[in-house]
């Protein structure tokens, strides 16, 4: 389950495989200090396995807890992702065409790029329409569970964020 959670990305997975490793822990506490007691006679080992139990289980409660709070989070995505993102543009990229402002974000267990793609001004715009679906349609190929969108742009224009003036 644990496997399956990391694969699909889901915390509703993970959620469910960590209580039931709870559940495991706390039988297998259970059997431990029944035979425990009745071997040495200790009573005191009863309470002091249960207590070690209830701290594995509020381990676990805190580390979920933790993990949901921050799968709620959006986070840029990882290193390796971003890597073929890279590869699959350069594929595109060439002296008439070129991508900036990449932006990637994972919320959740959905991924996200947005970027820019510069192209020349006289191309009609079922050209760059066709191109654009075109490298949307290789990035959700290379990084399954995608979302692209992709800003067109005339290759002699530069969008500029967080500038103090707006140049219109």
């Amino acid at each position: 389950m644990l496997k399956k959670a990391r694969e699909h990305r889901s915390m509703a997975l993970e959620g469910d495989a960590r209580h039931l490793f709870t559940d495991v822990w706390t039988s297998v506490g259970v059997v431990l200090a029944v035979v425990a007691v009745a071997y040495t006679g200790w009573l005191w080992l009863d309470p002091a396995i249960a207590v070690v139990v209830a701290l594995n289980i509020i381990r676990e409660g805190v580390r979920l807890v933790a993990a949901s709070a921050d799968g709620l989070m959006d986070h840029s995505l990882e290193p390796e992702v971003r890597a073929t993102i890279e590869r699959t543009l350069q594929e595109f990229a060439h002296q008439t065409i070129r991508f900036d402002h990449v932006a990637t974000r994972r919320a959740g267990h959905r991924r996200f790029v947005d970027l820019h793609m510069h192209m020349p001004a006289s191309w009609t715009l079922q050209r760059a329409a066709a191109l654009r679906a075109t490298v949307e349609q290789a990035l959700m190929s290379a990084v399954p569970g995608l979302r692209a969108s992709i800003q067109l742009l005339p290759m002699d224009v530069e969008a500029h964020f967080g500038d103090t003036q707006d140049p219109i």
